[in-house]
């Protein structure tokens, strides 16, 4: 070789070496470039072309009722959703898919050209349109095989996904009480709001895994993710008892045309509301079809004059205060009794001189309102504030009103003071109302009144309870069981609510007419018809308001409102196993409530089993101390009414003992003790 070729090989051998460094270089930089510099945004392009981001929406939790029937699940379906970045021809696939999904073209286009990465296009699709898009997405999946298309399409940047709806399988049942929710499964109104956080569940996202032409090949979705399920909540309402409540109160209020109407049922020892009924009612799986009155919770958010039913705080204030006995007698007045030059004050009937009990029994407003001025304007405040009145009574539902008392001590008018003894210048909800009268069915002791009894986890476990809980006493036992045999009277004949009590028990209630407030005055043709009872009178199981709302043909709540009570505690007893022991001999015989519990009712309430002796009045008054063992607190009062003792009873039932001893000589003044036992 000679130097000239030397040269030039030597020279070529650089400049090849020179050329492989050149590449290196460059393949070293470029490497450096993608990996270092864009590394990030590449990774992130990369894994968008083979993952789709779905959100999984939280599933809610159930409610229940206390025996585990469902009132509200979570049912499965499906919602349409797109990504509008991958849509290479928005406007033909809108005129594809708007009459499929129920859309106008253009508001489809709108959609699907949206400047975000992922889209809801149609929430909580039909069966139907769902089956129609499936039959679309099948469809465009043959045409892009038909045309050898491998690269992706509109079609698959279009996809369904599955969500929760909140369904109400029980329809218009208890509607206003469990309230409703919005599309993304969020608390609007009543229950579903209260405890929106233990229903709603902890929403969650999700990558989906994609082939080349974005078909999901692996995906991260489970169905019914437990990570996403809301807890449930039971309820202390009895779906059956519900159903009777609402299906006696719709049949009153079509009986007498009236606007409306509600019926509570509470358990007087716990507080547990079993039924809260209102009609109209709502069916919240269609709640947009409903107005704001219509969908509103009116036991606890709306106000009422209670009229007459308030007569008998009075009177329980009056007994508990020891400045009245159930005997002592007042002048009614015969009816009319002027206040001053312009007020007057009527009773219904014209009344001479009737006892305590009498002037509940009868309803007057006149011997009401001279029981109250014994009592006194301070004390009387002061018992009627215990009894929950202008107070919120600590129920857990959204919107509850406290309600609307008079200061009766720095209330200047003698009338304004007056009225409040009959239900006039009082405002109440009707759940303060049956709060307060079940007081008198548990001794005396104010419950709070709940509509939960505990929120359950998915797995069964319970997470929060709800236990009965005492607010104060407000009576002395001695006068909580005085005002049941005097409320006794009322449903027997000689009372306003003879229609009130079941074959086979006793009733202790009052009835109400109460006069509606049209602009700034009463109405003299609207009125409130109002019952409030418990069953049975002695030893109650069950306290239940009921009110119709404007009834027409008749506005009395002893003919309008006493049948509905009737006929929602007759069936609400025996469902819960209650039963008379023997049937009436006649419907109009007052029968004393002889309660057999069935087995499967031994832990709902005690069995009340006794028939009381016939009572014999003597004649004149009473000077010698009289037997009464074996004697109702009714009886009892009937028999004591003439003997001028200041009468302490202590228990319910039958009477078992008493002092002074039968045979002992009456002083009148003195103070007699009488124990009762349930069962004796």
């Amino acid at each position: 070789m000679n130097p000239v070729s030397g040269k030039w090989v030597r020279l070529r051998i650089g400049l090849v070496a020179l050329a492989l460094l050149a590449f290196g270089l460059y393949i070293s930089g470029r490497f450096f470039y993608l990996q270092v510099i864009r590394g990030p945004e590449l990774r992130e392009e990369a894994t968008r072309e083979y993952q789709k981001y779905c959100p999984v929406m939280p599933v809610r939790g159930m409610i229940l009722d206390r025996n585990g029937t469902e009132l509200a699940v979570s049912t499965r379906v499906s919602s349409v959703v797109a990504h509008p970045s991958q849509i290479k021809d928005a406007a033909r696939l809108s005129r594809q898919l708007a009459p499929i999904l129920g859309y106008k073209a253009r508001d489809l286009q709108e959609i699907l050209t949206r400047a975000r990465p992922f889209v809801f296009v149609k929430r909580h699709l039909t069966p139907e349109r769902e089956e129609a898009f499936r039959v679309w997405e099948a469809a465009e999946t043959q045409k892009a095989r038909a045309a050898k298309i491998t690269g992706r399409t509109d079609r698959d940047a279009v996809y369904l996904v599955p969500e929760a709806k909140r369904y109400y399988p029980q329809m218009g049942l208890a509607g206003q009480v469990l309230g409703f929710c919005n599309i993304d499964g969020q608390g609007l109104e009543g229950l579903e709001i209260q405890y929106d956080k233990e229903l709603f569940g902890k929403p969650k996202q999700c990558w989906n895994m994609t082939d080349a032409r974005g078909h999901i090949v692996v995906t991260g979705e489970k169905a019914w993710d437990p990570d996403v399920m809301g807890n449930n909540v039971v309820l202390t309402l009895d779906r059956t008892l519900q159903y009777i409540a609402e299906k006696e109160l719709n049949a009153g209020v079509e009986k007498f045309r009236a606007a409306g109407g509600m019926a509570l049922v509470m358990r007087p020892q716990t507080g547990e509301i079993l039924a809260m009924a209102q009609t109209p009612c709502i069916d919240p799986n269609r709640y947009g079809k409903f107005d704001e009155f219509a969908r509103r919770n009116r036991q606890v958010t709306d106000l009422l004059e209670p009229g007459s039913t308030f007569k008998i705080f009075i009177a329980a204030a009056a007994l508990d205060a020891h400045v009245v006995k159930a005997g002592d007698k007042f002048h009614c007045e015969n009816g009319h009794w002027r206040l001053g030059a312009k007020e007057m004050i009527r009773d219904v009937h014209p009344y001479g001189t009737l006892t305590v009990q009498q002037v509940i029994q009868k309803s007057s407003n006149i011997g009401t309102a001279k029981i109250s001025f014994k009592v006194g304007a301070k004390r009387l405040d002061h018992y009627l504030r215990d009894f929950g009145f202008g107070r919120r009574t600590g129920i857990l539902f959204p919107g509850e009103t406290p309600g609307l008392v008079k200061n009766l001590v720095r209330t200047r008018s003698l009338i304004d003071r007056t009225t409040v003894a009959f239900g006039q210048g009082v405002s109440v909800t009707p759940l303060q109302m049956t709060a307060a009268m079940a007081a008198m069915g548990n001794g005396g002791v104010l419950m709070e009144p709940h509509l939960v009894k505990e929120v359950v986890s998915p797995q069964g476990k319970i997470v929060t309870e709800y236990p009965p809980h005492p607010v104060r006493r407000v009576l002395s036992q001695q006068t909580a069981s005085q005002m049941l045999a005097i409320m006794e009277t009322v449903t027997q004949p000689g009372g306003t609510a003879k229609e009130a009590a079941p074959p086979g028990f006793t009733v202790a209630g009052k009835t109400g007419t109460a006069q509606k407030i049209v602009g700034r005055a009463y109405s003299h043709s609207k009125f409130n018809a109002l019952f409030i009872g418990m069953i049975p009178a002695d030893n109650p199981v069950l306290a239940i308001t009921v009110i119709v709302d404007e009834p027409r043909g008749a506005i009395f709540g002893g003919v309008v409102a006493a049948p509905i009570f009737r006929e929602i505690a007759a069936q609400s007893l025996r469902v819960l196993g209650y039963y008379p022991k023997e049937p009436p001999k006649d419907k109009n015989e007052p029968v004393l409530a002889s309660m057999l519990a069935s087995p499967a009712a031994a832990a709902t309430g005690p069995a009340v089993e006794f028939t009381p002796p016939q009572l014999e009045i003597p004649p004149g008054p009473l000077t010698i101390m009289p037997d009464l063992r074996g004697y109702t607190i009714r009886q009892v009062l009937a028999l004591l009414n003439r003997s001028g003792l200041h009468c302490r009873f202590e228990g319910s039932g039958m009477a078992v003992s008493q002092e002074p001893a039968p045979g002992t000589a009456i002083t009148p003044g003195a103070t007699c003790v009488v124990k009762f036992k349930s069962g004796a």
